[in-house]
């Protein structure tokens, strides 16, 4: 606020006192009125009214009483205390020089002033520059429609520099020897501006907001319906509100729906809640609802408001990149098999080969003069032996082969390693490594699927194997362990004691098409970190000393498991 320049004060209408008071002098009181105001302001602007009436009517008396000697004038100080602490801010200006004649207490403290500070000045001063001339035209106007009230907005600004939006009530008075003034009542709206502006600004969030945002009653009916929720679900908002909600809920659901009422009537939020709506042509919407209650002023929730994203597009393309890691997975799998085809080979063919020989002992025992049945039975034992054997190495290629979806259930994790371990028995022995074995026999259950955990220990030990094939075969050490990680989880390590890898970079091992093998397609270290991941394990590499590499991944358990 600029510097206040003081004014000279004047006397002819106040003649010797003090201009902070009101010293009032003849005027038409039976035509005098005070401005009408917002509903809010009208009880105080009437009471502002007989305060100056009745000051303006005392007035009059004492100067029709004449050859009375000095009499009373009580009324007056009373009224002029009402007058200065009415609860509204009220102004006294002259007209012409929109000098500041009285002011009242809250109308001077809510500008941050005392009464004394703003008497002699111009009204104004206290107008946000921008405004003034703005204010100076209102102000004049009151002095053309005498006794009419008018009203404007304008800015005015604190003693501390803070911008309030002020509704100002105006009316031109002929006062004493018939010069006007102006009285003008004035209001903040600083907060209800402000409340105007963001529901404003709420509005306009609701409808170009790309979810449907819908308000419901705590019995389910539909207050509110945007533009988002007619895209959404096809219903304009004539055919939705004064609707139930459930007209959009499957049937299946509906039980569903009472379950948010009620929790929202406790005044609890649900945020990300994943569900299905149908819309009105009878698709089935994915959607990704956020409710919240609405509380009244007085703290009682009343509805609801919801905010539904339609995420079928997501959830169908997570569901094709599901099945496209599914596929990809399977090709490492036979990819990797299709690397062992000799050792599988090599791997039936034996039991085969141990069953071809016991057939023909057994017939040699049974056609001598006096067969020996004893013998027979063992030669039959060992066909039964060797026909299983050949059966359990076919049933895990074929699973390992096989082309459906993941089926996750409690497992033994060491189980699932000693199934590769026998499946990859022959290629083990070709490369003249005996492996070590550790696995923990207090290892809780873990939930997965157990063709994906077995593709995975298989190439890691797959790689384990590739790596020492360029040392010398005393030099080639493999281990395989399992322990507890923590209270709740299993750890799984596969060593080896190859050349190792770049230090530097260990995480690039399981970028997708990143290789260090000659004729390598990089393809399956990103495949069983996918596979971990997808478990909530974690798959990682680090060097072993003093030489080689450790492949580990851990798992949680089944307990941590919700189905």
């Amino acid at each position: 606020m600029r510097p206040i320049r003081r004014r000279n004060r004047r006397r002819g209408l106040y003649g010797n006192r003090q201009s902070g008071n009101l010293g009032l002098a003849n005027g038409d009181a039976d035509g005098f009125d005070f401005p009408v105001i917002s509903s809010q302001m009208t009880e105080l602007s009437e009471a502002a009214g007989i305060v100056a009436l009745q000051m303006n009517r005392d007035n009059a008396d004492i100067e029709n009483k004449k050859g009375a000697a000095e009499a009373p004038r009580p009324s007056e100080g009373q009224w002029q205390q009402v007058f200065e602490h009415s609860p509204a801010m009220y102004f006294l200006v002259e007209a012409t020089s929109t000098t500041v004649l009285s002011v009242n207490a809250l109308g001077a403290s809510q500008l941050g002033y005392r009464a004394s500070e703003l008497v002699g000045h111009s009204a104004l001063d206290l107008v946000f520059e921008e405004d003034r001339e703005f204010a100076r035209k209102n102000i004049a106007a009151c002095l053309d429609t005498l006794g009419q009230s008018n009203s404007w907005e304008v800015r005015k600004v604190r003693k501390d520099g803070m911008v309030l939006r002020i509704r100002e009530y105006g009316k031109g008075i002929p006062w004493s020897e018939n010069q006007p003034i102006v009285l003008i009542a004035s209001e903040d709206i600083t907060g209800r501006d402000l409340d105007e502006l963001e529901s404003s600004r709420l509005a306009t969030i609701v409808s170009s907001s790309d979810d449907a945002i819908i308000t419901k009653t705590l019995d389910g009916k539909v207050t509110s319906w945007n533009a988002s929720a007619t895209s959404i679900f096809g219903y304009q908002a004539s055919e939705m509100i004064g609707q139930p909600i459930t007209r959009i809920i499957p049937p299946e659901l509906h039980g569903e729906e009472r379950q948010i009422l009620a929790r929202l009537a406790r005044g609890e939020r649900l945020q990300h809640y994943e569900t299905v709506r149908i819309a009105k042509d009878g698709r089935r919407v994915d959607i990704s609802l956020t409710v919240s209650p609405l509380i009244s002023r007085s703290g009682k929730v009343v509805g609801a408001s919801k905010i539904a994203r339609d995420i079928t597009a997501t959830k169908r393309a997570d569901a094709e990149l599901q099945q496209a890691r599914i596929e990809f997975a399977r090709v490492a799998r036979v990819t990797t098999l299709g690397e062992l085809t000799a050792a599988i080979a090599h791997e039936v063919n034996q039991p085969l080969t141990g069953l071809v020989s016991s057939g023909n002992a057994c017939l040699r025992w049974l056609a001598g003069e006096a067969p020996d049945l004893e013998a027979a039975r063992r030669s039959i034992e060992r066909m039964i032996r060797d026909g299983t054997r050949a059966g359990e190495v076919i049933g895990r290629i074929r699973a390992m082969m096989r082309k459906s979806k993941p089926q996750r259930d409690s497992l033994n994790i060491n189980d699932a390693i000693m199934d590769v371990l026998a499946l990859l028995r022959t290629e083990i022995h070709r490369n003249d490594i005996s492996p070590y074995i550790e696995l923990s026999n207090d290892l809780s259950l873990v939930w997965g699927d157990r063709v994906q955990l077995q593709q995975v220990i298989l190439n890691l030990i797959m790689n384990a194997i590739e790596a020492m094939s360029g040392i010398s075969r005393t030099q080639r050490r493999l281990s395989i362990s399992s322990v507890k990680d923590g209270r709740n989880g299993v750890l799984v390590s596969v060593r080896d004691s190859g050349p190792g890898f770049d230090e530097t970079a260990p995480d690039r091992l399981f970028e997708a098409f990143y290789t260090t093998k000659e004729n390598g397609m990089g393809i399956g270290l990103a495949v069983s970190r996918t596979i971990i991941q997808a478990h909530c394990g974690r798959l990682w590499a680090m060097p072993n000393a003093p030489q080689g590499a450790i492949f580990q991944f851990t798992l949680p358990t089944d307990s941590e498991h919700e189905p």
